[in-house]
């Protein structure tokens, strides 16, 4: 099974998060990961070709940042237009927030992806940026529990 898991991090936060939700989803045996963050280049027929993706944002006064939103945005237009196809393929929200922000991921976001084809998966990892900095040791765990929860669960196709 191939995973994988884009994000955008403005400070840093999102992006620890995001590769230890790849550590999580890649101790799960038979799933590969491959990590990329928005902005970068890369195809985007690699989302067609996984089974399972991770998609993560912060959370900034109460939305996901304009890349991230840009990014689904033209996702969208690409299924639209028959150019890609989601319908069925796994899809699982992660990120982190200052104030007000953990119901973006769990709300909006998940209707983003939904409205593009994908299965959500009903969880969302979501961390206070204040508890990636501070105690990242317990953050980023939770992080990891969640990428291996969330590939075995894929595997059967949640």
């Amino acid at each position: 099974m191939k995973a994988l898991v884009i994000y955008d991090s403005r400070t840093g936060n999102t992006e620890k998060m995001a590769r230890a939700i790849a550590e999580g989803a890649s101790s799960v045996e038979g799933v590969s990961v491959e990590v990329r963050r928005i902005g970068e280049m890369f195809p985007l027929s690699i989302l067609a070709d996984g089974d399972l993706t991770f998609y993560g944002s912060p959370v900034i006064y109460a939305d996901v940042t304009e890349g991230f939103r840009s990014f689904l945005e033209h996702l969208k237009r690409m299924v639209e237009d028959g150019r890609m196809r989601m319908k069925g393929k796994v899809a699982a929200v992660f990120g982190s927030y200052g104030f007000d922000g953990a119901w973006v991921m769990e709300e909006r976001m998940k209707r983003m992806l939904e409205n593009i084809g994908y299965k959500v998966y009903e969880k969302a990892c979501v961390e206070t940026a204040d508890s990636v900095r501070y105690r990242p040791e317990r953050a980023l765990e939770n992080c990891r529990s969640f990428g291996r929860e969330v590939a075995e669960a894929a595997r059967g196709k949640i």
